[in-house]
């Protein structure tokens, strides 16, 4: 390959991203390399501009040979990668933070302890709603409506890919459209981590605390990192912050690869405060779903896809929002990169590469039935039964709406557990708890907790 253009560079690491989000976690991918900007490519030397040493450093130690090896895979030559750090980073395809949150507006005396910005692409409107993520995305949306008011913590966790960041970082816009002057910060646990070190470092702890905990919205995502950092200092730091907002009604919203209690976490009192909120999980879409995100990706990217493609794409990438993603950001760069007619052959050799991940253990209707039956004091015969009566049609819903939320059973597999009933009526109760999901809290955190009880080991 000839020299690149800039066009065609910025296409290239897009699609990369995606990828190495996979390879050296989404923490240092939104703390560093999405802030990078790619300079400079000649065939063999890829020159990336970073935003500080540290950064460079940072990067150089423990991720230049996997940035090296992706950007080969995408190009299928021999890559060599070399940082150079840059006075801004503007030209990045992610710009900064929106006016009013906190990266806007940090104390010039608190050093660099500002918010990551926000990706203008995770927003609601640009957010797949499906019955893997219906609860999840409902939660999320009251919080941002109403920061600190109901829902304190919110804490969201699923796999790698899955939307954790999406909704997070969607919280942060609407709250920051709908009340200008709060002070939202959205960070990764890993750049925490960093920051308090540097703090420490520099004598500066009270600078950071006054930073951390005087915000009216805290979104910090993949938080078992804290839990991987050897050593008390940082896990007491982060449990005092959580602490104080959640005393002084500040909204905190936290996302991590598992619910708090299969969290490695010393902190007894930390683990016990992460799941008196709201948990709300985020599961693996099914194929529908899966091209309906391609189909929308595809749209915001300006690339129009057949059918057949998304398609197959779909099909052959279960278990990862992120990596369904990274697969169409990788066709759209070939496209543009080779000026190559998009072939079915083609794009099967594209996503060749990519891995399908097993689908998680899910409970069985009629153990989700019980425990409704237990919950709600009805009998469980009555539950799939015929009666209709107003005491035993609403724990049926509700068992209903589970039954679609944590197994993999169809509308008509879920009617055959309560007498045989139709796909409609099916529809019809778990659509009924839906609505009620966005307008009553009783029935979120009803739900809740009875997905905490069903999803324990």
């Amino acid at each position: 390959m000839s020299q690149a253009s800039t066009v065609g560079l910025q296409d290239l690491w897009h699609a990369a991203l995606s990828a190495l989000a996979e390879r050296v976690g989404q923490a240092t991918c939104d703390s560093f390399l999405r802030r990078a900007v790619p300079l400079q490519y000649d065939g063999q030397v890829f020159v990336l501009g970073v935003a500080s040493q540290f950064a460079k450093n940072w990067l150089e130690q423990r991720h230049l040979p996997a940035i090296g090896t992706c950007l080969t895979e995408l190009l299928e030559e021999p890559v060599q990668v070399q940082m150079q750090v840059v006075e801004s980073t503007d030209q990045s395809p992610h710009p900064p933070a929106l006016a009013g949150s906190t990266a806007a507006a940090a104390p010039s005396d608190e050093g660099d302890f500002s918010s990551t910005p926000l990706n203008p692409k995770y927003a609601f409107e640009n957010f797949v709603v499906a019955d893997c993520n219906r609860f999840a995305h409902a939660a999320a949306q009251q919080v941002a409506k109403s920061p600190g008011k109901s829902y304190n913590p919110l804490f969201i966790h699923s796999k790698v890919g899955l939307g954790k960041t999406h909704l997070l970082q969607a919280i942060g816009h609407m709250v920051i459209d709908q009340h200008p002057a709060s002070r939202v910060v959205y960070i990764s646990a890993e750049d925490f981590v960093n920051r308090l070190i540097t703090a420490i470092r520099d004598n500066r702890t009270a600078a950071f605390r006054r930073k951390y905990r005087h915000v009216d919205v805290w979104l910090v995502d993949d938080i078992q990192f804290i839990a991987a950092i050897e050593g008390p200092a940082s896990e007491e730091e982060f449990f005092h912050t959580f602490n104080t907002l959640c005393e002084t009604n500040k909204q905190v919203v936290i996302a991590s690869d598992a619910p708090p209690r299969h969290l490695q976490i010393m902190n007894d009192r930390l683990r016990s405060r992460l799941e008196m909120g709201i948990v709300a999980d985020l599961r693996c879409p099914d194929v529908e779903t899966r091209v309906a995100i391609l189909e929308k990706k595809a749209e915001a990217e300006g690339v129009d896809l057949s059918r057949e493609i998304l398609e197959y794409v779909a099909q052959r990438i279960e278990s990862n929002i992120r990596v369904l993603e990274g697969a169409l950001l990788k066709i759209c760069a070939y496209a543009s990169l080779t000026d190559e007619e998009l072939t079915m052959p083609a794009v099967q050799d594209i996503v060749a590469d990519y891995s399908t991940a097993t689908t998680q253990h899910r409970v069985t209707v009629d153990q989700i039935i019980e425990h409704v039956a237990a919950q709600m004091d009805c009998d469980t015969a009555d539950m799939r039964g015929p009666k209709r009566t107003q005491e035993i049609v609403w724990p049926r819903q509700i068992a209903i709406y589970l039954a679609r939320e944590l197994t993999d059973e169809t509308l008509a597999s879920v009617g055959k557990s309560f007498s045989g009933r139709d796909h409609s009526t099916v529809l019809h109760a778990y659509n009924k708890v839906s609505e009620l999901l966005t307008t009553d809290e009783s029935v979120l955190w009803l739900i809740n907790d009875m997905k905490n009880v069903l999803q324990a080991d």
